[in-house]
């Protein structure tokens, strides 16, 4: 991961007076909206203070017209409607408000979600049949069926309508439907954005005359579970809906059974309601959710919300079975993808897994487990790396494939996977050389520990709700680090102090207890941290929960190191002369120190952003000449099986002071 400063990070000191003056805002805040352009009253309380009104005209989006006069005319007529969804959050909660509004207007409404483990994604022929069966007249899809050409022509063989509702990204071609309401589509309304379906089907609903407020908490938990952007139209109806979670009947009988008290921030929604809803479906009958959502009989409620804990916490385990599994057969350091399988493995968690896998290994992931004889995988990616683009250039493989940017699924064939897996590796091999660019993390801004305050962290609050294209924003600090410590059960959290000339602040790094052989060698630190308030037993404190620590470096220096290391593992050339000028002059007594001195931590990796600029360039020689190596971050010791020569290295001639 790359650290880099925001291009604007420097702005004026006279706007950013300016705006403390007129709201009173601590400095780092008030130049947070100027970064932003944020500058008049008007677009201030705009973007700190969303309003629903803010949401758009149902009709900004393409065929909505259309799809509105075929469903008017369904409901009139009375004819049979069936809503068919999809099993995971967004699919659930997108066939809950558009089941309620329909039946809301006393539509002959039911509903259909496929299961996840017999049939996959999407519609298929079966459950047309089933349809069709049960006296459907018009098959409304939801966060589903842009990719449904065959299907929805079958069913308009059997006498059936489709309108299709999704947010997918098309293909060349849309399916021969009454309408196709579709939130990717291009010949629409840019400013829409990238919606959820679950937001595509709340706007149709309200397009059918609903009141929407009551569908917002329900909208808001689908943009949060499908990991769309979180700005302008997704930002408003989480903003919105979030305070309203507790007063949704369903999703308060599954916080009460989860044993959550008191809702925090968004995180309730992405870590709390939303694996617990995924769990219907990915360990089961995903209807239970929809019921869940909908059903006005407590007891059944609390019956469903205490299925679905117990079903989670079996989810649990299942994923850490297959992520051990899946990590036993990665025998590559730098793979541009990978691309794994199982015979067992649930197809309803390998998304899940294909996540962990992604954040350890940070290249492309793609999961596939074996159902009636064909691999069903469900892949994560990498900014650098559009996994829907990369799987559509190799569709000739595929069975059947769909999704996003950063998340796909795809079936194939048995006999094709080693074909597919080499296609795809050599694709991102021709594309990245050198490896996949390293991830980016913006950093807002340099803050004083002295800065870090309860106002301040209370201002940030303002900018929530966070997630995709709005983190929370990440500031660097540095000082003097001690009282350094594991934390929690088995030591699975980093703690420390970190102090300056001025004041002395707690930082945590949740889940980077195993970090506690790197970091602690560190004395002046830098934190990458996010600030957050912490509300415990009544009592609110600033919370400073780190990302990682390393040791205060120039960044062009940094670039170089690893300039150089991304060639050496890769058999290229050197970086030019001008990029090699960066690097330290160490002497060649010094080189040899650190390699003895860091023996001890180079057994099992010292952590590349824990070391030094001079230790990371002294051992660019050793990495040279195979004395150690590098990966996952890390420089770790080779078995030593010959002599080898330092003065061989091209570096040593480069770095070494003589």
């Amino acid at each position: 991961m790359r650290y880099v400063m925001r291009e604007n990070a420097d702005v004026s000191d006279a706007a950013v007076q300016e705006i403390r003056t007129r709201f009173g805002f601590t400095r780092p805040f008030a130049a947070m909206l100027v970064r932003r352009g944020l500058v008049d009253d008007a677009a201030i309380s705009a973007f700190l203070h969303p309003e629903t009104g803010d949401l758009p005209d149902p009709y900004l989006l393409a065929d909505m017209d259309r799809a509105v006069l075929r469903v008017e005319r369904a409901i009139e007529a009375g004819e049979r409607i069936c809503v068919y969804g999809d099993y995971d959050t967004d699919g659930v909660c997108a066939t809950a408000i558009l089941l309620d509004a329909l039946r809301q207007r006393g539509a002959n409404a039911v509903f259909l979600l496929p299961n996840r483990h017999g049939e996959g994604y999407g519609l298929n022929t079966g459950a047309v049949d089933a349809m069709k069966a049960d006296g459907v007249d018009l098959i409304l899809t939801v966060d589903n069926g842009i990719s449904a050409h065959a299907e929805i022509a079958y069913a308009k063989s059997l006498g059936m309508d489709a309108v299709v509702t999704d947010h997918h990204r098309c293909h060349e071609t849309l399916p021969d439907a009454e309408a196709v309401v579709c939130a990717s589509r291009t010949d629409q309304d840019a400013s829409l954005g990238c919606l959820c379906g679950a937001t595509v089907a709340m706007l149709l609903a309200e397009a059918l005359g609903a009141r929407i407020g009551k569908y917002l908490p329900v909208a808001a938990l689908a943009t949060m579970a499908d990991v769309v952007p979180l700005t302008a139209v997704n930002r408003t109806i989480v903003r919105k809906g979030l305070p309203l979670v507790g007063m949704q009947p369903g999703f308060a009988a599954l916080l009460d059974a989860a044993g959550i008290g008191e809702i925090g921030g968004e995180s309730v929604l992405s870590f709390i309601l939303a694996p617990r809803i995924n769990a219907a479906g990915r360990m089961g009958d995903a209807s239970r959710a929809v019921r869940l959502i909908l059903t006005e009989d407590e007891a059944e409620r609390k019956a469903i919300a205490a299925e679905l804990e117990s079903e989670n916490v079996r989810r649990r385990t299942e994923e850490q079975r297959i992520l051990k599994e899946a990590e036993a057969q990665i025998t590559e350091a730098d793979p541009r993808i990978l691309v794994l399988k199982g015979r067992d493995w649930n197809i309803g968690v390998i998304g899940i897994v294909a996540s962990r896998i992604l954040e350890r290994r940070h290249c492309p992931v793609l999961l596939f487990s074996e159902v009636n004889g064909q691999l069903v995988g469900s892949g994560r990616s990498v900014a650098a790396v559009d996994l829907f683009a990369l799987l559509t250039r190799h569709r000739e493989l595929l069975l059947r494939f769909g999704g996003h940017r950063l998340a796909a699924g795809a079936t194939i064939g048995s006999d094709t996977f080693e074909t597919l897996q080499k296609a795809l590796s050599d694709d991102l091999t021709e594309r990245f050389p050198l490896g996949l660019p390293e991830e980016e993390r913006i950093v807002e801004d340099r803050l004083g520990l002295s800065e870090i305050t309860l106002s301040f962290a209370q201002e940030l609050c303002l900018l929530a709700p966070f997630g995709e294209e709005n983190r929370a924003p990440l500031f660097a600090i540095e000082g003097t680090l001690s009282d350094v410590r594991t934390m929690g059960r088995e030591g699975a959290h980093f703690g420390a102090k970190l102090s300056d000339e001025a004041a002395s602040v707690r930082i945590v790094s949740f889940g980077n207890g195993d970090r506690y052989p790197d970091w602690s060698a560190i004395r002046r630190a830098r934190a990458y941290a996010v600030v957050e308030l912490d509300h415990f037993q009544g009592r609110t404190t600033v919370s400073v929960q780190a990302e990682t620590l390393e040791y205060p470096a120039d960044a062009e220096t940094g670039d170089a190191i690893l300039a150089c290391i991304r060639a050496i593992r890769a058999g290229a050339p050197l970086p030019d002369a001008e990029t090699l000028k960066l690097l330290p002059k160490v002497p060649e007594a010094e080189i040899r120190a650190v390699f003895r001195t860091l023996l001890p931590r180079l057994k099992n990796g010292a952590l590349c952003s824990s070391l030094s600029e001079r230790e990371r360039t002294a051992l660019l020689p050793l990495l040279e000449i195979g004395v150690v190596r590098y990966e996952n971050d890390r420089f770790v010791a080779e078995p030593v099986r010959e002599k080898k020569q330092i003065q061989n290295a091209l570096l040593y001639r480069t770095v070494c002071l003589e």
